[in-house]
């Protein structure tokens, strides 16, 4: 499962994907899926608390733009 969002401040789009069931990645650092970085609480990734999902899309999407406004947030 896979949603991206179009980012200005990046400019480009930034893919988030869900290769099995419960981890998210994000192709921050210019690898896709589980190649990807993943993420973590407070807007961080690959180290802390790691941030899963249940595999229906209404929560994935959920739980990857509150975790894109923290990383906004902390990338100020």
């Amino acid at each position: 499962m896979t949603y991206s969002i179009n980012s200005r401040k990046l400019g480009k789009k930034v893919t988030f994907s869900q290769p099995a069931s419960w981890y998210v990645y994000v192709d921050l650092n210019g690898k896709a899926g589980c190649l990807g970085e993943q993420i973590c609480d407070g807007g961080v990734t690959n180290y802390g608390s790691t941030i899963g999902c249940n595999p229906e899309w209404n929560d994935f999407v959920y739980t990857c733009k509150r975790w894109w406004k923290q990383w906004l947030k902390e990338n100020r």
